[in-house]
């Protein structure tokens, strides 16, 4: 099994899909954020799938129904709903929609309008270290379990919810791993491949995604170096890197850069560590998902925690430089970004901000940029 096994299960999933759905199993649709336990969902027999798809096309199809205000990712997600290009935005019998930002609850709210499936709202608190916090997040995972059993008729059980959390720790396992792997100067896997694999994930049947996952690690850590690598190496820092955003990567690496790592908020599974799978598995899962995780910057006085994480993949990564990558109108990061450049200068880490809106206009600029970022690491 090699990962172009992957590749061929990706493109039989949806037809997989539909013959599950005539069979009677349900499919529940979330956006990313990693606000939304993935293991809850498939412990109630569902079957879940991310939906993180982008494209100008899509995000510009939202613009009769919201202000261009709205961040690019809402609305490509409220533009798929409309064209219905994508079959798994239209396969789903329930949407779960992270409440983290104005613009994802404007989101649900237009799904809401316009569907005739349930559309449930799991509210994040922005103050990730209260009990207030934690108790009201655990109440809505308990809200979301019983709905996701009343959708499916399932019972889920502390079994099955126990299995889960196995599997989904065994993803979170080995997509660590074969990051680590990153580190090596001559890294085994780009930047691109490795995205890509992690996107893999939101939508791959799980246990075969694990199962092709150890594969691809046995075969990354036995690979030989080759290839010239000598470029500088480079930490990508951002919201959002969503399932067909891949210009700034390629845009990288076409200029003779290397991301190696990267610390991205929505788009990208988070797997730096694992839930616990004892005691009241609820809590485990609201403890894990909320407060045991590197935070967003819409959490409250997060900025300098999310710092000191950056320090450290700097250090770990051997990276030479950061690329701060934002949408257009992501307020938050976009007020963020100056704290983080700053911060920067003053560890004198060259570091550059790029805004996309998934069009192709601004290519030609970030292309410049980014090749002044790399000449200026090559010249220090």
């Amino acid at each position: 099994m090699e990962q172009k096994d992957l590749s061929l299960h990706l493109e039989n999933r949806r037809s997989q899909l539909r013959e599950a759905k005539k069979k009677g199993t349900k499919i529940v649709g979330y956006f990313p954020g990693n606000y939304i336990p993935e293991e809850i969902v498939y412990a109630s027999g569902a079957v879940p799938i991310c939906l993180s798809s982008v494209s100008s096309q899509h995000a510009n199809a939202a613009l009769d129904e919201v202000p261009d205000i709205i961040c690019p990712f809402a609305r490509a997600q409220i533009g798929q709903r409309l064209l219905k290009t994508d079959e798994y935005y239209s396969m789903i019998d329930m949407l779960i929609a992270p409440v983290t930002c104005v613009h994802i609850k404007k989101t649900a709210e237009i799904w809401e309008y316009h569907g005739d499936i349930e559309i449930f709202k799991l509210g994040v608190p922005h103050q990730n270290d209260t009990d207030f916090g934690l108790e009201y997040y655990i109440g809505r995972l308990r809200v979301l379990k019983d709905r996701l059993q009343d959708l499916t008729g399932n019972t889920m059980t502390d079994k099955k919810l126990s299995e889960a959390i196995d599997l989904y720790n065994r993803t979170r396992e080995l997509l660590s791993n074969i990051a680590l792997l990153r580190r090596a100067s001559h890294p085994p896997i780009t930047a691109t491949d490795f995205i890509k694999l992690n996107h893999a994930s939101f939508c791959a049947d799980p246990a075969f995604y694990v199962d092709t996952l150890s594969v691809v690690y046995r075969q990354l850590k036995a690979k030989q170096p080759s290839g010239n690598t000598d470029g500088p190496r480079l930490l990508l820092i951002g919201p959002n890197i969503s399932h067909g955003d891949y210009s700034i990567i390629e845009l990288v690496e076409s200029a003779g850069g290397s991301i190696v790592a990267e610390e991205i908020f929505e788009g990208m599974r988070c797997y730096s560590q694992n839930i616990e799978n004892n005691g009241d598995l609820m809590r485990s899962l609201a403890i894990g998902y909320l407060r045991n995780r590197i935070p967003s910057a819409l959490i409250t006085n997060s900025a300098e925690t999310r710092f000191k994480y950056a320090m450290k993949l700097i250090k770990d990564y051997n990276i030479n430089g950061v690329i701060w990558y934002q949408l257009a109108n992501c307020e938050v990061y976009d007020a963020e970004s100056y704290f983080f450049s700053k911060r920067m200068n003053e560890f004198n880490i060259p570091m550059i901000v790029l805004e996309s809106d998934y069009g192709t206009t601004g290519l030609g600029q970030m292309r410049l940029r980014i090749e002044a970022l790399i000449e200026q690491i090559k010249e220090a």
